[in-house]
C-alpha cells in the first residue's frame, strides 16, 4: 500500500512540475526577441549567450552571413556597433517546437566606423529547447524599398 502511495505522489508531483514548466509561447518568443534586440545594442554577452543557437546562420542584407562566434566577436571588436534597432509589423508564426518572425526593422548601426541606417524586412527562424527557452537559429533580411 505504501508504494502504490508513493507511486502516485511521484505521478501528482511530476505533472505539477510539467504545468509549472515554461512554455513555447507567443509571449516568451516576443521577450526574446525583444532580448536579442538589446543585448545586441547593449553587447550584453551573456544576454547573447542564452538568446543564440550555437547553429546561428545570420544573414545580413548585403549577403553577409555571420555564424554565432563571429557575431558576437563583430560586436565586440568595433566592427559593428548598433545604436537602434526598432522593430514593427511583427508576425509570429509557432509551429510545435519551431517559429517563425516576421518584421519591418528600423537599425542605425556604425560598420567600420561608418554610420548607416537600414529599413529592412527581417525574418528570424528560433527554435525552443525545454530547459533554455527560445533560440535564434536562423536570421535573414533584405533592404525594403524606399
Amino acid at each position: 500500500m505504501r508504494l502504490l502511495l508513493l507511486i502516485s505522489l511521484l505521478f501528482v508531483q511530476t505533472g505539477l512540475l510539467a504545468k509549472a514548466r515554461i512554455k513555447p509561447d507567443s509571449a516568451n518568443l516576443k521577450m526574446a526577441v525583444i532580448a536579442l534586440n538589446d543585448a545586441m545594442i547593449k553587447k550584453d554577452s551573456v544576454l547573447l549567450g542564452k538568446v543564440l543557437h550555437k547553429k546561428l546562420s545570420y544573414g545580413h542584407s548585403n549577403g553577409w552571413i555571420e555564424n554565432r562566434r563571429e557575431l558576437i566577436a563583430n560586436l565586440y571588436n568595433g566592427k559593428l556597433v548598433y545604436n537602434r534597432i526598432e522593430t514593427t509589423g511583427e508576425k509570429l508564426e509557432i509551429v510545435r517546437g519551431t517559429a517563425t518572425v516576421r518584421n519591418t526593422a528600423n537599425i542605425d548601426v556604425l560598420m567600420d566606423g561608418k554610420e548607416m541606417s537600414f529599413k529592412l524586412y527581417v525574418l528570424q527562424v528560433w527554435v525552443w529547447k525545454d530547459k533554455e527557452g527560445w533560440k535564434l537559429l536562423g536570421r535573414q533580411s533584405v533592404q525594403a524599398p524606399k
